[in-house]
């Protein structure tokens, strides 16, 4: 039996950073190591530091900040609409677009997100935790907006 709906909560608890985060945070990285390569007069070991030091500050200030805002965002998907809740530290807001009324979208399989634009104008964030998810909500999405 095939299911009507696509449901899925971002972020899941293992979550840490997203992949386009990941890809920043490695490119200053190496902007921070190769300036202190080059400030130390060639001394790997303080280039090693000074990068270990900025990754253990990025991380921990990162994990504070999930945990104090409490982001979380739920999507529902259904053969008639996509239904968004999202949360943030206490507040909740609701957002429904049906697919009658979608005029694009748009899919990053690579960094997990994308977006659903309305003929109203409105637009919808995506954001998923893997690529299977992506490839779920592509291939629903496709098959229900087809049928309009």
């Amino acid at each position: 039996m095939k299911s009507n709906t696509l449901s899925w909560k971002f972020p899941k608890k293992e979550f840490l950073v997203m992949r386009i985060e990941i890809v920043l945070i490695a490119f200053l990285a190496l902007a921070v190591y190769l300036f202190a390569y080059l400030q130390s007069k060639g001394s790997w070991l303080l280039g090693t530091l000074f990068t270990a030091l900025f990754l253990a500050l990025y991380f921990l200030t990162s994990y504070g900040m999930q945990r104090w805002r409490q982001v979380e965002e739920h999507y529902k998907l259904t053969k008639k609409h996509l239904e968004v809740v999202s949360k943030k530290r206490g507040s909740i807001k609701t957002a429904k677009a049906p697919l009658k009324d979608v005029a694009h979208h748009k899919l990053d399989k690579t960094f997990l997100g994308g977006y659903l634009l309305t003929r109203k104008g409105k637009k919808h964030l995506l954001f998923f935790n893997s690529k299977q998810e992506v490839e779920r909500f592509e291939s629903f999405l496709k098959k229900h907006l087809k049928k309009k």
